[in-house]
């Protein structure tokens, strides 16, 4: 047998899988016939698709660490521990006016439970 001289036999839709094709056909000095040309595209086709999927694979961990990267690029700085004390201070402060001023009124705080009782 001889290799394949006209690559144009191997052409399809997809260069790449022709070339590929072609190149498979070359290296096992396969004729240019119509089974060797569609197996050999078949061949190709499969060969692609698994190093695409390789080549993604191997590349996910890359671009998760990419997108968290950015994902916290976008955010702001954290409150600090004193903003976060700070805060809780005058929410407590917030709620011991509300129980005082409630103290001070038992006319409400009698309407609120019987409100609450049903």
């Amino acid at each position: 047998m001889t290799a394949p001289t006209d690559p144009a036999a191997f052409r399809s839709e997809d260069r790449l899988t022709g070339l590929l094709a072609f190149a498979l056909a070359a290296e096992r000095q396969e004729e240019a016939s119509p089974e060797t040309v569609a197996l050999r595209q078949r061949e190709a086709e499969a060969a692609l698709c698994d190093h695409a999927l390789r080549y993604l694979h191997n590349n996910i961990e890359r671009l998760r660490q990419e997108a968290v990267a950015e994902q916290l690029g976008r955010l702001g700085r954290p409150p600090s521990f004193l903003r976060l004390v700070a805060a809780n201070l005058v929410a407590l402060a917030i709620l011991v006016a509300a129980g005082g001023w409630l103290a001070l009124h038992p006319e409400t705080l009698a309407g609120v439970t019987g409100l609450l009782a049903g």
